[in-house]
C-alpha cells in the first residue's frame, strides 16, 4: 500500500505539471507583430522590437556579423516567427525572464523551430461520402517528424510551429492524402479518405511512432477469411486465433484469456458492458459484421479507463450511420441471416444505422448435428445527431435472445437454455477546444439466464425409472451506469486522459425451481431477495514521449465498491513503457493491477450455459490479480512478428464447496456454497505474419501454465486449472488467385482440457440384500468411487481443419457481391475439448467418457451483397 501511495502521488504530480503546460502560450514569443522591415541587419530588426513591440530583447553579450543582411518572408506575424527568422543560424540561446528577452551565447547554432510558437492542427478524420469517424487513422508531419492518431471519434490534435506544412493522412484499407496548411494560430481541418478497392490486409502505421498500447486491433475486414463459422464470419472468432486466447465450448461466452476465469473478460458495445455476448453457447458473438466499425482486445496492457475485469477487455465499436447517402449490406448463409442498412435522415445532420440477424436453415443443420436446436436474433439501432461542429449526440438501442434445445429424442426435452441481452445508451462526445475532447454516456445493459434440465428419479429396489422431473433456474441483472471522460493533449509529448463513472447493479441470482416440465416462463419463478451494489470509479493516465525512442504512459484506477454494509476500496496502478530500439523493433514491459467485484458462478451440476453472476459480500472478498508482460516486436515491410512472456497472479478466485453446488432460494446462505483461492498463469506466446497481394500467412503459438489453489479442494494442495493447455497453435493462410478469388485455411491443435475421474471404482456390498459378488451385475448395487489428484487427467489433443473459398466479381453499379463456400471441421474432428461423463446399467454408477461434438463434417455455402 506504501508503494501504491507513492505512486499515485507520482501520477497525481506528472498531472498537474502537464495541466500547467499550455501556459507557454502565454509567452512573449506568442506576441502578434508585424515588421516594417523586408531586410536589414539583425541590429535594425531587434531595435525595432524594442521599440514598437512594448518587449525589449536585451542582446549585449551577444555579438552579430556587421555586415549580414536578413531578408523575411511573408508568413512572419508573431514576435517568435519574427526572432527565429533574424536568428537563423546564430549561435545564440533565448530565455524569457522579468518580462523581457535575453539573447545570450550559445556553443550551436539556433534550432530551426526553437523560437516558432506551436499551435494545434485539429480535426476528425473520417470516410468520404459516409462521414464515418476513422480510429487510428495516422497524421504525419515529415519535414518536423510529428505524428499523432485519432482516438475512436476520429479526432485527432497536433502541434506544429508556425508557418506553412504538408501531412501526409493515412489509414489501413484507404488511399492515402496530403493535407497542405499555414498555421498563424490554431486550425481545424477535417479530413475525409476514400477506400481502397483491392488491398493486401496490412495495417499502416506512423513512419516514427512507437507502438502506444498493448492491444491487438481489428478492423471488419481483417481475417475475414478465418473467423468464418458455416458462412457467417464472426468477428469475435478472430480472437481465437490470437496467441492467449482459447476457445472452451462448455464455458459461457467460449473466451479464455492468459489463465484466466470466463467472467475475467470485459465486453464492451460501444462502451456498455454485455454480460454474454455470443449465441450458440459461444459459437458466435452478438456482433454483426455488417454493423461493426472496429474491435479492440487488452489483455497484456490496460489502460486506466478500464476496470472490473482480470483477464481481458474486449472494446467493439460500432457504424455511426452514413451521413450522406444510404445503403447497406446483407448475407445469406445455413447459420443466419442478416442486414444492415445505413443512411442519413437530414443529410449531414441526422443518420441511423439499423442491424438485424436471425438464425436459419435449422433443418439443413440437422443433417450434420442432431440432438440440437438452437435459434437466436439480434436487432441493433443506433442514430447519430450532429448538433453542430463540436457536438455529436449518439443513442443506441440493442436487443438480443437465444433459445437452446439439447438431446431431442422421441419429442423429449432433456435441456434447454435461454438467455439475452438489451441494451441501451445515449452518448455526448464535445469537442472542448484545440486540444481537449469530451466523452458522456449514460447506459443501461440487461441480461438474464433461464436454464432448465430433465433428470429421471430411479426405484432403489428395482433400478427401473419411476418419474421424470426437470430442475430449472432463473438470474437476472440490471446495470446502471453514468460515465465521462476528458481527453488532453497537452503537447505532442504529452496527452492526458481522465474522468470517471458511477454504477448501480441489481442482480436476482437463485431463483430455482422443481417441476415435471421445463419452464418456459421467466414469469413462473418465485422472487428473491435482489442483490444491489454500487461502484464508484475514477481514473487518469498520462502518455508521456520521453523521446523519439521512449513512451512511457502510468496510470492509475480508483473504485469505491458499497454492497448493503459491505464498503470496499481499491487502488489500482497501471504502466506501460515501449522503447524504440531500431526502425524495424521495439521492446515494451506492462504491469496491470485489476479488480473484480462480479463473480460468475458455473453450477456443476446443470451442464452447459447454467451460471449464475453474484456480487462481492463480506464473506466474498472481490477478486484481484497482478500481472506483468515483457516483449518485443518487429515490423519490417510486409513481415512482422511478436514474441513475449507474461506472468499474472489471481486472488479469491471461486469455485463451488466440495459437495454443494445449486442455490435453491437460500438467500441468507448462499455464500457457504462458494469458496476462494488463488490461480496463477505464465507463459510464452508468439505472432508472425506475412503480408502480400497474392499470399498472407498468421502463425499464433502460445505455450503457457495455469493453476488454482483452494484451501477445501486437492487437500489444499495445487492443481492445474481446467484449462490449461500447454501448446496452443494456429495456422492461418490465404491464397489469392486473382481479383476476384480467394482460398484460405485454417488449422488449429491444442493439447486437451483437464478433468477428474476415479482412480477406483468398487461395488457397495451390502449383506441385508444378498449383494455379495460383483459378478453379478443383475443385483442392484452401487458403485463406490475413490478419486484421486483433481485434474489428474487430460483428454486428447484438440485438432481442426477448415477450409474455405470466396468468389467477389466485379462491382455492377451500386452493388457488390461476394460468395463463399467451405467446410467446417474438415475432417470430423471429435468435440472442442469437451467430454462428460454419463451413467448407465440403470442405476449403476460405471464412468462412460464421452466426446461431444456442436458441428461434425458440416459444408455451407454463404452470400454476401452490399449495395
Amino acid at each position: 500500500m506504501r508503494i501504491t501511495k507513492k505512486y499515485l502521488s507520482v501520477i497525481f504530480l506528472l498531472c498537474l505539471a502537464a495541466i500547467r503546460l499550455p501556459a507557454q502560450k502565454n509567452s512573449m514569443l506568442y506576441r502578434p507583430f508585424r515588421s516594417h522591415l523586408q531586410k536589414g541587419a539583425i541590429k535594425d530588426f531587434l531595435d525595432e522590437i524594442n521599440m514598437r513591440s512594448g518587449i525589449q530583447v536585451e542582446y549585449a553579450s551577444v555579438s552579430f556579423p556587421p555586415g549580414k543582411i536578413v531578408s523575411l518572408n511573408n508568413d512572419v506575424l508573431t514576435l517568435g516567427a519574427l526572432l527565429q527568422q533574424v536568428l537563423a543560424g546564430e549561435k545564440v540561446k533565448a530565455i524569457e525572464k522579468n518580462d523581457k528577452i535575453i539573447l545570450i551565447p550559445s556553443d550551436v547554432p539556433l534550432a530551426d523551430d526553437a523560437l516558432l510558437p506551436l499551435y494545434s492542427f485539429f480535426g476528425i478524420i473520417g470516410e468520404e461520402g459516409s462521414l464515418e469517424p476513422l480510429h487510428d487513422a495516422v497524421i504525419y508531419e515529415p519535414s518536423t517528424r510529428k505524428a499523432t492518431v485519432t482516438n475512436v471519434h476520429g479526432y485527432f490534435s497536433l502541434q506544429l510551429p508556425e508557418g506553412r506544412h504538408l501531412l501526409e493522412v493515412t489509414y489501413a484499407g484507404y488511399k492515402s492524402r496530403q493535407v497542405e496548411i499555414t498555421l498563424h494560430w490554431d486550425l481545424r481541418s477535417d479530413v475525409f479518405m476514400t477506400r481502397k478497392e483491392d488491398i493486401p490486409e496490412v495495417i499502416v502505421s506512423a513512419a516514427d511512432e512507437v507502438k502506444k498500447n498493448g492491444t491487438d486491433k481489428i478492423l471488419p475486414g481483417q481475417y475475414s477469411a478465418y473467423n468464418n463459422i458455416l458462412g457467417e464470419n464472426d468477428v469475435l472468432r478472430s480472437l481465437f486465433i490470437l496467441p492467449g486466447v482459447i476457445n472452451a465450448t462448455d464455458a459461457t461466452n467460449g473466451l479464455l484469456v492468459r489463465g484466466g476465469e470466463q467472467d475475467g473478460n470485459l465486453f464492451l458495445l460501444d462502451g456498455n458492458p454485455v454480460f454474454n455476448p455470443t449465441h450458440m453457447l459461444g459459437a458466435l458473438s452478438i456482433v454483426n459484421k455488417t454493423s461493426m466499425r472496429s474491435m479492440q482486445l487488452f489483455k497484456n496492457d490496460f489502460p486506466s479507463r478500464y476496470g472490473g475485469r482480470l483477464s481481458s477487455v474486449i472494446d467493439v465499436n460500432t457504424k455511426d450511420g452514413n451521413m450522406e447517402k444510404w445503403g447497406g449490406e446483407a448475407n445469406l448463409n445455413f447459420l443466419a441471416g442478416s442486414f444492415t442498412v445505413e443512411g442519413p435522415l437530414k443529410k449531414n445532420k441526422t443518420a441511423v444505422m439499423l442491424s438485424f440477424r436471425h438464425s436459419m436453415f435449422t433443418s439443413v443443420l440437422d443433417l450434420f448435428q442432431k440432438d440440437f436446436d438452437n435459434n437466436f436474433y439480434d436487432i441493433q439501432f443506433k442514430c447519430t445527431h450532429l448538433l453542430d461542429k463540436n457536438n455529436k449526440l449518439m443513442l443506441n438501442l440493442y436487443s438480443g435472445i437465444d433459445n437452446l434445445n439439447l438431446q431431442i429424442s422421441n419429442n423429449n426435452l432433456n435441456n434447454r437454455q435461454r438467455w439475452g441481452n438489451r441494451i441501451a445508451s445515449l452518448g455526448w462526445t464535445h469537442l472542448l477546444s484545440s486540444n481537449a475532447f469530451i466523452t458522456t454516456t449514460l447506459s443501461t445493459s440487461n441480461y438474464y439466464n433461464l436454464a432448465g434440465f430433465i433428470y429421471t428419479n430411479y426405484d432403489d429396489s428395482t433400478g427401473q425409472p419411476i418419474a421424470r422431473r426437470s430442475f430449472n433456474t432463473y438470474s437476472s441483472l440490471a446495470h446502471y451506469a453514468a460515465r465521462t471522460q476528458l481527453e488532453m493533449r497537452m503537447t505532442n509529448a504529452v496527452k492526458l486522459n481522465f474522468g470517471g463513472e458511477f454504477a448501480y447493479t441489481r442482480i436476482k441470482p437463485f431463483e430455482s425451481k422443481i417441476d415435471s416440465t421445463i419452464a418456459i416462463d421467466p414469469a413462473s419463478f418465485q422472487s428473491s431477495t435482489p442483490l444491489p451494489f454500487k461502484e464508484v470509479t475514477l481514473y487518469s493516465e498520462m502518455d508521456l514521449a520521453i523521446n523519439k525512442h521512449f513512451l512511457l504512459r502510468p496510470g492509475i484506477h480508483f473504485s469505491k465498491y458499497r454492497f448493503r454494509d459491505y464498503q470496499f476500496t481499491s487502488i489500482q496502478p497501471r504502466l506501460y513503457a515501449v522503447y524504440k530500439l531500431s526502425a524495424t523493433g521495439q521492446i515494451y514491459a506492462s504491469y496491470s493491477r485489476m479488480t473484480q467485484y462480479l463473480h460468475l458462478l458455473t453450477n456443476p451440476s446443470l451442464g452447459i450455459n447454467s451460471d449464475t453472476w453474484v456480487p462481492s459480500t463480506g464473506l466474498l472478498d472481490p477478486e484481484d490479480s497482478r500481472s506483468l508482460d515483457l516483449g518485443y516486436t518487429f515490423k519490417k515491410k510486409d513481415i512482422s512478428f511478436t514474441l513475449g512472456g507474461y506472468w499474472k497472479k489471481m486472488y479469491n478466485v471461486t469455485n463451488y464447496t466440495e459437495g454443494k453446488s445449486f442455490f435453491i432460494n437460500t438467500d441468507s446462505t448462499w455464500e457457504q456454497n462458494v469458496q476462494t483461492g488463488k490461480g496463477w498463469s505464465y507463459g510464452m506466446e508468439f505472432m508472425g505474419e506475412k503480408s502480400g497481394r497474392k499470399l498472407n500467412v498468421h502463425i499464433a503459438y502460445t505455450l503457457s501454465w495455469s493453476w488454482r489453489k483452494f484451501d477445501q479442494i486437492n487437500q489444499g494442495k495445487k492443481f492445474p486449472f481446467k484449462y490449461d493447455r500447454r501448446h496452443n497453435l494456429n495456422v492461418a493462410v490465404t491464397y489469392k488467385a486473382d481479383k476476384t478469388k480467394d482460398i484460405s485455411l485454417l488449422w488449429m491443435i491444442a493439447s486437451g482440457d483437464l478433468f477428474t475421474l476415479p482412480e477406483k471404482i468398487y461395488p457397495d456390498f451390502d449383506n441385508a440384500q444378498q449383494i455379495s459378488s460383483p459378478n453379478d451385475l443383475l443385483k442392484s448395487y452401487r458403485f463406490i468411487y475413490h478419486f484421486g489428484g483433481i485434474n489428474d487427467y487430460r483428454t486428447r489433443p484438440y485438432h481442426r481443419l477448415d477450409l474455405s473459398a470466396s468468389y467477389h466479381p466485379p462491382r455492377k453499379k451500386r452493388f457488390g457481391f461476394n460468395w463463399t463456400a467451405g467446410v467446417y471441421n474438415v475432417y470430423g474432428s471429435p468435440g472442442q475439448y469437451s467430454y462428460g461423463l454419463e451413467g448407465s446399467l440403470h442405476s449403476k454408477s460405471l464412468v462412460i467418457i464421452m466426446k461431444n461434438q456442436l458441428f461434425n463434417i458440416t459444408p455451407y455455402l454463404s452470400t454476401t451483397v452490399d449495395f
